[in-house]
């Protein structure tokens, strides 16, 4: 007897492994995406060797191509496909009855406006619908290979936040919530920026010191940001602030590292879309970030940084002499 119904929108490699762990949960689930190609194969082999290669998935599990009807049939969408996706994602994900919740492990902004993804759900579906964000320190592998993990929920419109993370939960997810949505978005994206500037660090040999006040200095930069936004800042102490932007910036399954990684030893955005499965998140993130006019190089300097090493041709190098001339001033 299953616990709730689950529709895991976004065949990738973060949407495998939760349906993975959902199902070991004991929870009935579905996994389905757009790109019907990649469903058929998982359907057949039982794996996605294009986005998490050599992971069995149960036969429980059911993979799909999306139909309405199958909206009728679960308590919970949950979306995981990359940011600029989503909102084709919540076009499609929409039914008269709306008796669902929505979640989404997506980690950015809208593309267009900046706005955190929590203000799109709530203009697609309206303020009835309850929804929340699940985002904290977790690399898709291990989760699908059940290795020990915990992630927030995050949410103020689900009225029994607990009831939904104990049936989401087991013996290797441990699901914790928060009543900061706002923050906790906003750790899971802009964490994502600082990996990038870290794996740039790292390829050009800047050292374990640097590295460090990147991290500590990035972090710094994220509580700002937040504050201005509505944040509680005690929520960039926990799982999807500190706990995620660690993990990013220091372990090389990231793939926002990766890119850092590349172009500090030389290569450039375009060279790594050309050998990469698309991009990461950070990039679209310091993207919607800038666009929107949400930072600046006094008060978010590494992060302006990245966008200008990656949609300007600012060199890596340039740019660590630029921070570490800025003026020197009181730590916040």
């Amino acid at each position: 007897m299953s616990n709730a119904s689950f529709l895991v929108f976004g065949a990738g490699a973060w949407g495998t492994a939760l349906s993975i762990q959902l199902n070991k949960s004991g929870n009935e689930v579905f996994l389905s995406s757009f790109d019907q190609e990649n469903l058929s194969k998982i359907a057949s082999t039982r794996r996605n060797e294009k986005y998490l290669s050599g992971i069995n998935l149960s036969d429980e599990i059911q993979v799909t191509g999306f139909t309405e009807d199958m909206l009728d049939k679960v308590d919970c969408v949950v979306i995981c496909v990359k940011s600029p996706y989503f909102t084709k994602a919540l076009s499609l994900l929409s039914s008269p009855s709306q008796s669902f919740k929505v979640l989404w492990a997506t980690k950015g902004f809208d593309l267009e406006s900046g706005a955190l993804l929590s203000e799109i759900v709530s203009q697609h579906y309206g303020m009835a619908i309850e929804h929340g964000v699940l985002s904290g320190p977790t690399f898709a592998e291990e989760l699908s290979l059940s290795k020990p993990a915990a992630i927030t929920l995050a949410t103020d419109t689900i009225k029994d936040p607990a009831n939904l993370a104990k049936k989401m939960s087991n013996e290797s997810l441990r699901v914790y919530i928060s009543s900061d949505p706002i923050g906790v978005q906003l750790g899971g994206s802009l964490k994502n920026i600082i990996a990038i500037a870290s794996g740039i660090s790292d390829a050009m040999k800047m050292g374990a010191n640097a590295r460090a006040a990147l991290i500590t200095r990035g972090a710094e930069e994220m509580r700002a940001l937040g504050k201005t936004m509505g944040a509680n800042e005690k929520t960039f102490s926990g799982l999807s602030g500190i706990g995620d932007l660690v993990l990013s910036a220091t372990d090389d399954q990231s793939r926002n590292r990766q890119l850092g990684m590349h172009i500090g030893g030389g290569g450039s955005l375009d060279s790594f879309k050309e050998i990469s499965n698309g991009v990461p998140e950070g990039v679209h993130a310091v993207s919607a970030l800038f666009n929107a006019g949400m930072i600046n190089d006094d008060q978010f300097p590494i992060t302006t940084k990245i966008y200008r090493i990656l949609f300007e041709n600012m060199s890596a190098k340039d740019a660590g002499i630029e921070l570490m001339n800025r003026p020197l001033r009181f730590e916040d």
